[in-house]
């Protein structure tokens, strides 16, 4: 049995990684194999190995996510194995399933009383858009997926990807009114990444950033005003339906990642972070993690890479715990060169307007270096 280094006094949150695929889309640059590579002996194997690692964790999980890939390739009787046994100490206060539109049938009805929410990769309502992407699925096949979701009884996200090349702002704005008409209590909302190895790499350079902009902009407006809360970069919701195991995430908690290329972040102090690299078939024959203990001054920069992401921005009460340094003196360093109108700050925070939002990463640049 693998060893973890999750303490004993933080909430701790399981993700899992299945990697299998139908096919792999032209922007992803998670690890996954399509379904040339792998057959369900080797799922079988696979789900059999994390079953190992979780029974390892003596620990109840706060939240549960199993992502992808596309989960829905395991098949419903592995989901349930999975989820039974990280849940076999108590229930989850959150447990959501990724899905692809095309794996989204009656069969999810029977998840319910172990599953709180599922996420579906929809993209786009446009039959141009999604091939131009590379997806492997139709506007039916979405349709039908949304239909299915919108008379369960779970929750339910949404994705879409908007500012892909050759299709204009008002592509993304019927997009979102077509998915938010099935009412999903949450939507993420994303622009096309450029990603290395993936076959829009290329054309980074010569990707249009005004189009970029004004996609976000304009998507942005129409969210709010279908009642979505912009709490995160990329994330909107209903009535607060928060989601959760991300929170974790984006508030540096403990959580830890199964699978091959999972991610953890693990520790109270020392804090470590964790990956395996490893192929499909050499974790299923010898899983192994990585795992490296982070410097304060690591831990500070990962923080402020994902706290300011959010709403809520820094705590400054928690930061000075944390790492022992005043906020406030770092943010004198840089206050200069940022616009007032891209962040709010007060006694007990800073966070950022969605006009911050925008240039985040240059914002996020500059704190950084003003810590080091």
């Amino acid at each position: 049995m693998i060893k973890f280094p999750y303490s004993d006094s933080l909430p701790l949150s399981l993700y899992v990684h299945i990697p299998f695929c139908k096919s792999k889309c032209d922007y992803c640059a998670f690890y996954s194999l399509p379904s040339s590579s792998w057959d369900s002996t080797m799922i079988d194997r696979y789900v059999s190995e994390i079953r190992k690692e979780i029974l390892s964790v003596e620990r109840p999980f706060h939240t549960i996510y199993i992502g992808g890939g596309n989960p829905g390739k395991i098949g419903k009787e592995n989901l349930i194995s999975l989820l039974e046994v990280a849940m076999r100490n108590s229930r989850a206060d959150e447990v959501t399933v990724e899905l692809n539109p095309e794996d989204v049938g009656p069969w999810v009805n029977e998840l319910s009383g172990l599953v709180d929410r599922i996420s579906v990769g929809i993209q786009s309502m446009n039959q141009q858009v999604l091939s131009y992407l590379g997806r492997n699925v139709t506007v039916k096949e979405n349709i039908e997926a949304l239909e299915i979701l919108a008379s369960s009884k779970f929750s339910f996200n949404a994705d879409i990807i908007t500012s892909v090349p050759s299709f204009s702002v008002d592509d993304t704005l019927s997009d979102i009114r077509k998915i938010a008409s099935y009412e999903p209590d949450h939507i993420s909302f994303y622009s096309l990444v450029y990603e290395e190895g993936t076959r829009f790499f290329p054309l980074y350079e010569k990707r249009d950033e005004d189009y970029e902009v004004d996609c976000l902009t304009e998507g942005w407006k129409l969210l709010s005003s279908l009642g979505y809360e912009h709490y995160e970069v990329s994330n909107f919701a209903r009535n607060g339906m928060y989601a959760k195991h991300n929170l974790v995430y984006w508030n540096l908690g403990e959580y830890l990642g199964l699978g091959t290329s999972a991610e953890s972040h693990l520790g109270a102090g020392p804090y470590y972070s964790m990956r395996s690299d490893q192929s499909v078939e050499e974790f299923i024959n010898r899983a192994e993690y990585d795992v490296e203990k982070l410097e304060k001054e690591d831990l500070m920069i990962e923080y402020i890479l994902v706290v300011l992401r959010t709403k809520w921005g820094i705590d400054k009460k928690r930061f000075s715990s944390l790492f022992s340094v005043s906020f406030d003196s770092l943010l004198e360093k840089v206050r200069g060169e940022i616009r007032p109108e891209c962040f709010k700050d007060n006694e007990n925070a800073f966070s950022l307007t969605e006009e911050g939002f925008m240039v985040l990463d240059d914002i996020v640049r500059n704190i950084v270096i003003a810590s080091c």
